[in-house]
């Protein structure tokens, strides 16, 4: 029978008999992906093995009680006896017989995936709790996904797994910050046709550290999506005008692992050859498909939207998935140590995932175990954090990273608990050390060094001019002569004073892809210049704020 004719039923639903409002049934997840493709979306198609059959499962094998035995009382913040027990939780799922009617329809649901050309097609598995993707909790990285599952027995081991990671010590520790219940929540879990990605991503349709409404912005990288979900990468950034889609800033970045799809199922690591690695991931044209394809999704859901996208090997955009933004910038969350006026030595730059400041001294962890050791009010410095170290991470003033961008499970995560946070900074772990003091200050992207003392920042009168330039260790100011966006930062990292000449000219050659600006107006595309010459100057702003930056 072909899926989309399949009954729909209390344990097997396809996403064409789902909506958003089956949250209860299919999770966050896979309301979602029904929701978007009845609205005509580019979805890979699939179906949810639904919550009530979670729940069946655990009432044929007794776990209701088990679980509630294993987590009452627990204190989620004993790291130890949280990652005990919720293992005792996820063993005792896994041995669980699953009863024969469920094992029956899950391979009934594989099969109807399945053509002559492909009798076992690769499925991505995916968790989908009822709390999850919500407008209050993203759940990001919590509970796992298997990626290039093939054949019915891994399928159906898949989903098992997928429910004993409702279990997992992240999640625990997540449910109870949150207030959620931990032995009655239940999940559903998705299967879907696996996109053999050449390229792939998130991307926010709001700007998710300002919280900028009026942008857009896509991270992606070589390769299914993984790392830069992950932070495996520090993926490429393209800035996108909301209302023109107009790309209004790129960052093209140095991109070194690439999973794939393997032959026999799973996936696999390689590195990046040079000439991918240095390679833009998307051109003007699938900037803007990819924001316009974010821009009616929003449009469709009548607010903010953090998605997955991939395109496959045919130039084919697909959405992987879609959920409400859960946190913006803002300010840190109270009782962390502040920061004060931001004037010691820059040390590192990056992007200010989670925007605050927050000073402390530096604990480098190169994994969880070494993390365990951060003490409450310490800046944690990793090459990038892990969704397992969510309970660790809650100590930190401040998180700072290798790899990584903006919409990484581990910036989504650091937006909502309040951390201040820059990642991507490449050489974070190298530079930093144990014990020394510092400054995070995630709005600008920096850390400086030593722990300044908490104090708030004079207001400018309005029409004041900007803040002077640090004094100069020499009797010469040393000022720079710049001209191309891309170039900024790279430029503000270095021992100078500002920028003594940026001239018009030639930053529009760059801004506008060296399109002349009468054409664009001509053409009904005023709007999209101002745009651009705006994100332009912005750049350069923000890159060597406070130091000035003179324009001609």
């Amino acid at each position: 029978m072909p899926a989309a004719a399949r009954p729909s039923s209390a344990v097997i639903r396809d996403f064409a008999h789902l909506s958003r409002a089956d949250v209860d049934l299919a999770g966050g997840k896979g309301a979602n992906l029904g929701e978007l493709t009845a609205a005509g979306l580019p979805v890979p198609g699939g179906f949810v093995v639904c919550a009530p059959t979670y729940a069946a499962f655990l009432d044929a094998n007794g776990l209701r009680e088990r679980i509630g035995e294993l987590l009452d009382g627990l204190d989620v913040d004993d790291t130890a006896a949280l990652d005990r027990r919720s293992a005792e939780v996820r063993a005792a799922i896994g041995e669980a017989p699953l009863p024969a009617a469920i094992a029956a329809a899950i391979e009934e649901a594989y099969a109807d995936l399945a053509s002559d050309d492909d009798p076992a097609p690769p499925v991505a598995v995916r968790s989908s709790a009822t709390a999850e993707d919500t407008a209050t909790a993203s759940f990001a990285g919590m509970n796992e996904t298997y990626l290039n599952v093939r054949e019915s027995a891994a399928v159906t081991d898949a989903v098992r797994r997928c429910w004993a990671s409702l279990f997992g010590g992240r999640t625990v520790f997540y449910r109870a910050q949150r207030g959620l219940p931990q032995a009655e929540m239940e999940i559903a879990v998705v299967v879907q046709r696996q996109i053999a990605a050449t390229r792939a991503g998130v991307m926010f349709t709001i700007d998710p550290a300002s919280g900028r409404e009026d942008r857009l912005v896509i991270e992606g990288s070589f390769g299914l999506g993984e790392t830069v979900v992950s932070g495996a990468v520090s993926p490429d950034r393209y800035v996108v005008a909301k209302r023109t889609l107009a790309p209004l800033a790129r960052e093209v970045r140095r991109k070194e692992l690439i999973v794939e799809p393997a032959a026999v199922g799973g996936t696999v690591e390689r590195d990046a050859r040079p000439e991918e690695a240095e390679a833009p991931v998307l051109d003007d044209r699938e900037i803007r498909l990819l924001a316009d394809l974010g821009r009616r999704i929003e449009s469709h859901y009548g607010a903010p939207q953090d998605t997955e996208w991939a395109f496959d090997g045919d130039g084919q955009a697909w959405i992987l998935q879609s959920r409400p933004v859960t946190a913006v910038g803002g300010a840190p969350a109270p009782g962390r140590p502040a920061a004060g006026d931001g004037r010691g030595p820059v040390l590192l730059r990056g992007l200010g995932a989670a925007p605050g400041s927050a000073a402390g001294r530096v604990r480098v962890a190169g994994d969880r175990d070494a993390a365990s050791e951060l003490a409450a009010g310490e800046v944690l410095v990793a090459h990038m954090t892990a969704p397992d170290w969510v309970p660790l991470m809650r100590r930190a003033a401040a998180i700072v990273t290798d790899a990584g961008g903006m919409t990484c499970h581990a910036a989504i995560v650091a937006r909502e608990l309040g951390i201040p946070c820059v990642v991507g900074t490449s050489t974070a772990t190298a530079d930093l050390h144990d014990g020394d003091p510092v400054t995070v200050d995630a709005g600008a992207g920096v850390v400086r060094a030593g722990a300044e003392p908490a104090s708030a920042p004079p207001r400018a009168a309005p029409g004041a001019s900007p803040p002077a330039a640090a004094p100069p260790v020499t009797g010469t100011r040393v000022l720079l002569n710049l001209s191309e966006p891309s170039r900024a930062r790279a430029a503000a990292a270095l021992p100078v004073d500002g920028v003594g000449l940026l001239r018009a000219e030639l930053m529009i050659l760059e801004a506008l892809d060296g399109t002349h600006p009468r054409r664009l107006i001509d053409a009904g595309r005023g709007g999209e210049v101002t745009d651009r010459l705006a994100a332009a100057l912005t750049t350069f702003a923000s890159a060597f704020a406070p130091r000035p930056v003179t324009y001609r």
